[in-house]
């Protein structure tokens, strides 16, 4: 029997479908990345079985361990969002914020696309609000870019530029910094010059370096790194919401909060 599904139909089937991007349950509760953790990881990029492997895992954690951004704005950098300036090396990162839709946006387009959803129980009514606004339906995307800097000095700046060095050499035709590809034979990687890796894609080359590590655990590194380095004062959440590109002071406090103890006066 053949069935035909309306675009609403399919729409409404389609706020259903989450993808989850959380650690496994294990590792949710692990500590942030030490500095040992990450110079590890980097030594075991050695074990790794192409040069080309090898640099682009090393170039990836050291974007990740100094920058502590999104994945999505990792996998988009393209070559030429690196500037090399005399003593730093600049680096453009492009922003993609979302905003989700709020509820009454929602019942707006239930009334027009699927009503009955509308005579379902608050609860249920609430779950399906919360799954379609991870559609694409369900949210805006702001675009803004960040410049960020790292002097050429420090320790992790030499494995960007290396891997830089080598696409550049080798992949001039790639526009992005980390760019997709296949393995061909089971030996030949490859590449595709006007795709850029995705962020599962990232994870993948992360995994296998440091089981329990996953990319946002970066982020969350950076955000408690920098609250750390300045306390639990107010220009601590400005440091963390400015570093990390956050879009409310209420996300950096959180930071601030878990990683800086309150400090309670002396009595005598």
């Amino acid at each position: 029997m053949a069935a035909t599904q309306t675009e609403a139909t399919r729409k409404s089937q389609s706020w259903k479908r989450i993808v989850l991007t959380n650690p496994k349950t294990e590792y949710r509760q692990r500590g942030i990345l030490s500095s040992d953790e990450v110079d590890l990881m980097l030594k075991q990029t050695d074990t790794l079985q192409t040069e080309y492997f090898r640099l682009r895992a090393k170039a990836l954690i050291c974007l990740l361990k100094k920058f502590g951004k999104r994945r999505s704005e990792i996998s988009r950098l393209t070559t030429k969002d690196l500037n090399f300036l005399p003593e730093d090396l600049e680096v453009t990162f492009h922003l993609s914020k979302k905003h989700k839709r709020g509820l009454h946006q929602f019942f707006k387009v239930c009334k027009k696309s699927n009503p009955s959803i509308l005579e379902k129980p608050l609860p249920e009514i609430k779950q399906l609000w919360e799954q379609w606004q991870q559609t694409q339906d369900g949210h805006t995307v702001k675009n803004s870019v960040s410049l960020q800097s790292i002097s050429l000095g420090d320790k992790y700046a030499a494995p960007i530029i290396q891997y830089y060095n080598y696409m550049t050499t080798n992949h001039p035709e790639a526009q992005y910094l980390f760019p997709s590809g296949m393995t061909v034979f089971g030996q030949t990687y490859l590449i595709f010059p006007d795709q850029p890796l995705s962020g599962s894609q990232l994870l993948r080359i992360i995994k296998p370096l440091k089981n329990d590590a996953w990319l946002h655990l970066f982020r969350e590194t950076k955000g408690a790194e920098v609250a750390k380095a300045h306390g639990r004062t107010l220009n601590a959440i400005y440091e963390v919401k400015d570093s990390l590109d956050l879009e409310n002071e209420e996300t950096a406090y959180r930071y601030v909060r878990r990683y800086v103890a309150k400090k309670q006066e002396i009595e005598r």
